[in-house]
């Protein structure tokens, strides 16, 4: 999505890193950034795995020893899975009472609860609804019976790893921030995510493996198609999740990198952050810090 995450399953969007390059043979979703002064090393997410995924690279664990601090999407040491139903619930309703149906109209409902109902999944459940909240669940539930699951996301992961050994971490953004990202978009976006998250159950279990398997190779033209192909029908959603947030986060970045020196960073954030000309690394080369990717 554990709450938080389960928000973020957005179909295509749980996943992993990338620059614009080719990818060669042992690299990884790690890129150190140069010319600061501390030093951040970006790990690229994918926010639901499989237990057959495990073990991890290596070189996972090493820039986690490393660390002085986790910075992740969200404050996962702090996180009040109570406090962040009850955000969701709230905002994933429409305020005026409207239902699902009247918010998308007739057809499009017609089209989503038909594609659902071939998935086994009944829609009428979610009628009161908005149709990005919708979207979120129906992504949650394909994914659990495809047998990924965000306890074994490499957030949780590492999240869980820190809480034990008492390794701080600092968030990159609050989880009202996250959900209002998609609770600001626009009827006709939020309908046509839903719609993207119904595809076929072959389709969408190719599309994952292909994902997972370009994400262990890093292979970075694969990662880049496989995460912003998807996104080509829904510009609104791709600017409110991805460029905007980025932007923020960089900034962030920045700030901290100002702040103090001699600190080591493990940033972690979900793979679709890392991925293309509006990536996290493209948008921190404004203010002179540049990067590398590693590798095994």
């Amino acid at each position: 999505m554990n709450a938080g995450k389960a928000l973020q399953q957005l179909t295509r969007l749980a996943l992993l890193c990338c620059l614009s390059l080719a990818a060669q043979a042992g690299e990884l979703p790690l890129w150190e950034l140069t010319g600061t002064n501390n030093r951040f090393v970006l790990l690229g997410s994918i926010h639901t795995l499989r237990p057959s995924d495990y073990p991890l690279p290596a070189a996972f664990d090493r820039v986690y020893r490393d660390a002085d601090v986790l910075l992740m999407e969200l404050d996962m040491d702090a996180f009040n899975i109570a406090a962040a139903a009850q955000l969701l619930a709230t905002l994933g309703t429409d305020s005026a009472g409207t239902t699902l149906r009247e918010q998308i109209g007739t057809a499009r409902y017609n089209a989503i609860a038909k594609r659902a109902a071939e998935l086994e999944i009944d829609m009428t459940l979610l009628n009161d609804k908005e149709a990005w909240y919708a979207a979120l669940v129906v992504s949650q539930i394909r994914l659990m019976a495809m047998g990924f699951d965000t306890a074994w996301g490499i957030d949780a992961w590492y999240a869980a790893k820190a809480i034990s050994d008492a390794k701080p971490i600092e968030g990159l953004e609050t989880i009202a921030e996250q959900f209002n990202a998609m609770d600001s978009m626009s009827v006709d976006t939020q309908a046509t995510f839903l719609l993207e998250s119904l595809n076929d159950e072959a389709a969408a279990i190719n599309e994952m493996q292909l994902m997972v398997d370009a994400w262990r190779s890093g292979n970075q033209a694969e990662l880049e198609t496989a995460m912003l192909d998807s996104m080509n029908e829904m510009p609104e959603l791709y600017q409110n999740l991805v460029v905007k947030r980025n932007a923020l986060w960089a900034q962030k970045i920045v700030e901290l990198d100002r702040s103090s020196q001699n600190r080591n960073y493990l940033v972690i954030v979900g793979g679709m952050h890392l991925v293309g000309e509006d990536s996290l690394q493209q948008l921190l080369k404004p203010a002179g810090i540049s990067y590398r990717q590693l590798s095994e």
